[in-house]
């Protein structure tokens, strides 16, 4: 017996070539119950497929997709929970995600939604456009509705290989936090022109509001400090809270001590950094205060100078705002003992504002008779801790802090 009494002719063995797909490959496995059928490419043997090989491959995309759906619907479950609104756009502006809280915030369902082209429908050009074009993210865009809300969205671009296949925007509606911080802005605005009518004339605001100052992170091993903001009207600012430090120990009664008197602590603290001169600063600009910040007694004598030859304020004003920077074994003889405790008072005040304006240090203040409680949060070590100050006799005692810091 020969070989070709038992073998199948070629003509009847079918036969695959790699560009087919498996689901005909399939089809031809069931029809023939063969268990491996041949790929020829140009008539020429170039592998072969067995059934064992497509039964494993199909499996294993099953399980894929299995693991893909479960990944999906868990993708669903999370955007559906959060609550900011989401839409996610190809990039032919065809929605494919549609979330919940977006459901919500824009009065539409995501089953008429999804498949649809979004609607621009802020005012104005959507930054939509830019990220598909620019592929950068835009957070935080104001973005005000036809119907008087205020959102503020997010775009962020979806990428595949490089190339932007759509945007995600994320949006919440922010339209009670703006009319507060309006209304916020407006009451500042209200009382910095009422604090401008305090002031002697517009000069004197002038130059407040053009004397800078500097928020910094001071380095204790160094002693060099690190520019992280510039306070373009820092001077302004550093009055107006030592101000605010001086209206809240007003409030818990120090006005009512025999010698503190209102009216001329105010008028030194506006007075008090008139002739002050300082340095240009740039944000990440290192610097050591002791060489490029001048004596403080020179521009305090200046300020001074300003106040009586200008402004002819009275003669107790004059001398706080000339000996504020003095150690109290600096001050002449014939500095009146009458002043100390308001020039202590004045001394603190100026402390707390600038720790306030600068560090933005957290201060709780308390009152008891002649002694003032000083609780206080401060980037700089020298600062940060809680003392009591006796106005009268000058002693200064640190003491345990508050257990809580209040701003």
């Amino acid at each position: 017996m020969k070989v070709k009494e038992l073998m199948t002719p070629k003509e009847s063995i079918p036969c695959m070539s790699p560009e087919t797909y498996l689901d005909a490959a399939m089809s031809t496995f069931f029809e023939t119950q063969l268990p491996e059928l041949p790929v020829l490419e140009n008539e020429r043997l170039v592998g072969s497929l067995p059934l064992r090989s497509v039964l494993r491959g199909t499996t294993e995309a099953l399980i894929s997709l299995k693991h893909k759906e479960e990944r999906e619907k868990r993708s669903s479950i999370i955007l559906q929970s959060i609550n900011e609104g989401l839409i996610m756009i190809d990039k032919n502006l065809v929605i494919r995600e549609y979330n919940r809280a977006a459901e919500e915030l824009l009065g539409a369902e995501a089953s008429e939604r999804i498949g649809s082209k979004a609607v621009v429908i802020t005012r104005g050009t959507s930054p939509v456009f830019e990220v598909m074009q620019t592929g950068k993210p835009r957070f935080n865009v104001m973005s005000p509705l036809s119907d008087g809300r205020i959102f503020s969205v997010n775009y962020v671009p979806m990428l595949e290989n490089g190339n932007v296949v759509g945007v995600i925007q994320t949006f919440r509606d922010i339209t009670g936090q703006e009319e507060m911080r309006s209304q916020l802005l407006a009451s500042r605005d209200e009382l910095d022109r009422a604090f401008a009518l305090t002031l002697p004339n517009s000069r004197v605001e002038h130059k407040l509001k053009n004397t800078p100052e500097y928020r910094d992170v001071y380095d204790p091993d160094t002693g060099e400090i690190t520019i992280t903001e510039v306070i373009a009207d820092g001077g302004y600012k550093h009055v107006v809270n030592a101000l605010k430090v001086l209206a809240d120990l007003n409030n818990k009664g120090i006005m009512s001590l025999l010698g503190i008197s209102k009216d001329v602590l105010v008028q030194s603290i506006i007075f008090h950094d008139l002739g002050k001169s300082q340095p240009q600063f740039e944000i990440g600009q290192t610097a050591d205060p002791l060489d490029e910040f001048e004596e403080s007694y020179a521009h305090a004598q200046r300020s001074a100078d300003i106040a009586a030859h200008f402004y002819q304020r009275n003669a107790d004003v004059i001398w706080l705002v000339k000996y504020h920077h003095h150690q109290e074994t600096q001050l002449p003889s014939d500095f009146p003992n009458h002043l100390k405790p308001m020039l202590r008072l004045l001394k603190l005040v100026d402390g707390l504002s600038a720790a306030l304006t600068r560090r933005d240090a957290t201060i709780r203040l308390d009152v008891d008779g002649t002694r003032v409680y000083v609780y206080e949060r401060n980037a700089h070590p020298d600062f940060n801790k809680s003392r009591v100050v006796d106005l009268f006799t000058g002693e200064i005692i640190e003491i345990p802090d508050y257990p809580i810091i209040e701003g």
